[in-house]
């Protein structure tokens, strides 16, 4: 598994620089989960960090369920979550073994971070926990970019976010993936940091381009639901949008 970035491991901090977009995200996952799901309403997402998804599903009726490896972001999503009490939980656990005590109606891992699985063995480990974890009928959305090997070119982001009456800047650098070692290099800047200092963080996320994505999945019991955009616009594994949301879907017989 690929490190976290340096930002992680303050939880406030992590969550304001990710905040941005947060309450349409939910808006289309309880959109897909109404159009392509079970009925049912309730959710889990491994990694869940800060617990800022599980908080919007919470507030839209949701029962909803994390974990994540971080002790910080455990404690950090746990008082976030604490008012909702009986519909909320959040446990410490890896994206590679954790087994909840219950199973779901829907299970999602979005923003790539699925891609900090490195190797074939722990991604399949992953998505088959997820199978594991649903009910019949359930969804596990995957939302993740996709490589174009020799298409795509070094990449540059940059977005501000206010905290504690600060303005914060990150940007974040990819360099193009490697086709043979299957990486993709992160590069992170975050200004100011903790005492005003440059946060900077390099971690490899594993690419996948639609192909290696579409074998992989063949090694799973998932069906494959639909695709979307970040947009929530309906799109092709196989088409011209790499920004994904894979909606993958467990068999409704058991």
């Amino acid at each position: 598994m690929s490190r976290q970035p340096s930002f992680y491991a303050d939880p406030e901090f992590y969550d304001a620089l990710h905040a941005e977009g947060t309450d349409d995200e939910v808006w289309l996952l309880d959109r897909i989960a109404r159009r392509h799901g079970n009925g049912g309403r309730a959710a889990l997402e491994p990694a869940c960090g800060s617990g800022r998804y599980l908080a919007g599903l919470l507030r839209r009726g949701w029962l909803a369920h994390g974990y994540d490896l971080s002790p910080a972001m455990v404690a950090y999503a746990r008082r976030r979550l604490a008012k909702w009490k009986a519909r909320a939980r959040v446990d410490r656990g890896d994206m590679t073994s954790f087994r909840p005590a219950r199973t779901y109606d829907l299970a999602f891992n979005l923003l790539s971070t699925f891609r900090h699985l490195l190797t074939e063995r722990e991604a399949l480990a992953h998505l088959r926990l997820m199978e594991g974890a649903l009910n019949p009928g359930g969804l596990f959305i995957l939302g993740l970019d996709l490589a174009a090997y020799g298409e795509d070119a070094p990449d540059e982001e940059t977005w501000t976010t206010r905290l504690r009456g600060r303005t914060l800047t990150h940007v974040m650098m990819t360099l193009p993936p490697d086709a043979r070692r299957r990486r993709e290099t992160i590069i992170n800047f975050v200004t100011p940091g903790p005492r005003g200092r440059v946060l900077k963080s390099a971690y490899d996320l594993r690419s996948y381009d639609s192909g290696e994505l579409a074998d992989l999945l063949l090694r799973t019991r998932f069906s494959l639901a639909a695709c979307y955009g970040y947009d929530g616009r309906p799109a092709s594994l196989c088409g011209k949008n790499r920004a994904l949301w894979v909606v993958l879907k467990k068999s409704a017989r058991p």
